[in-house]
């Protein structure tokens, strides 16, 4: 199969998910319903908006600045989330919807902790990689260069300091120190001898590095992306093949496009077949072994997915590769 078959394989499945997920739009514009959780929206908007649904998009912002913006720049039970809202930050800010985009950037930010990183949740006693360079990512379109490259520092000083080589910890102190699980109860890691792992944590930073390194020129930034990259092709043989491999995927794209690095074409393009193949007929997709069978799952996947398809599709198809 060529490069242009695959790629509209690639929009073809995000089309179908984009139609699923659309589905469950409320009539007021909303994407909360009997049944279903309150802090779920997060996501769609973004996803809609790259598969061209403007229409559903706007529908949903303005649901959400009607009823769901606090007026401290919290969006309601999202209980204090990092992450989740940044993704609906970065929504709003794409979408063009500054008056909801610029309030949840603002409480976001308020976050911040001395070492340069984010919490997962802001009254959280430790900072996480995940949450700190998705932060990073979202302060870029908010032409925040310099949280930006605090956030990549931060992700870069808690690669610094990993004590094994064979796991990646995720955490971090407020003030930039390491967290293992004998420091802590929380620390969560990344295991390279074992599947169905959260690569995302060490694939976001790559994303951010990668971004910042178009931006600034800067071939530190590209050597540290590359360390997050070598460090996540030591991992299992799913790492580019697994449900939570699609920031590492989106990295890995925007990394051949700077290197020609073959194994990051491959890694990118593992991702996307894998996501192809696991589709369901409905357009959604669901872990049988690890996630609960529960509408949120199928309905959270297929967003997310949709935006890691068409950047990644994007990314390797502006002018054919």
């Amino acid at each position: 199969m060529d490069s242009g078959e695959k790629l509209k394989r690639y929009r073809d499945a995000a089309s179908k998910a984009v139609d699923y997920t659309a589905g469950f739009l409320q009539p007021d514009g909303g994407y909360i319903w009997d049944g279903y959780v309150d802090d779920a929206y997060h996501k769609q908007a973004y996803s809609w908006m790259l598969a061209g649904r403007i229409h559903e998009g706007h529908r949903l912002m303005d649901w959400a600045g009607r009823d769901r913006l606090e007026s401290d720049g919290r969006l309601k039970d999202y209980k204090g989330d990092i992450y989740k809202q940044t993704w609906f930050a970065l929504s709003a800010q794409r979408l063009g919807r500054f008056e909801l985009s610029y309030p949840v950037m603002s409480y976001l930010l308020s976050c911040q902790a001395s070492c340069g990183g984010f919490p997962r949740f802001d009254q959280d006693d430790l900072v996480r990689a995940v949450s700190t360079a998705w932060m990073g990512v979202a302060a870029l379109s908010f032409g925040n260069l310099e949280v930006a490259k605090q956030a990549a520092k931060c992700c870069v000083d808690l690669f610094d300091q990993q004590p094994v080589e064979d796991k990646f910890y995720c955490h971090m102190t407020r003030d930039g120190k390491v967290v293992t699980e004998k420091d802590h109860p929380k620390a969560l890691f990344i295991d390279t001898t074992r599947p169905k792992q959260i690569y995302y944590e060490a694939g976001i930073p790559m994303l951010l590095l990668c971004k910042l390194h178009r931006i600034t020129g800067d071939a530190s930034c590209l050597d540290n992306a590359r360390r997050f990259f070598e460090f996540q092709l030591r991992c299992h043989r799913d790492s580019f093949a697994y449900v939570g491999s699609g920031k590492s995927a989106l990295a890995a794209a925007i990394y051949y496009r700077i290197t020609n690095d073959a194994r990051a074409l491959d890694a990118a393009r593992r991702f996307c077949d894998f996501l192809v193949e696991t589709q369901l007929p409905d357009g959604s997709w669901i872990d049988q072994v690890k996630d609960p069978d529960e509408l949120l799952y199928y309905v959270d996947h297929a967003a997310c997915f949709t935006v890691w398809l068409l950047e990644i599709a994007l990314t390797l198809g502006s002018d054919g590769y």
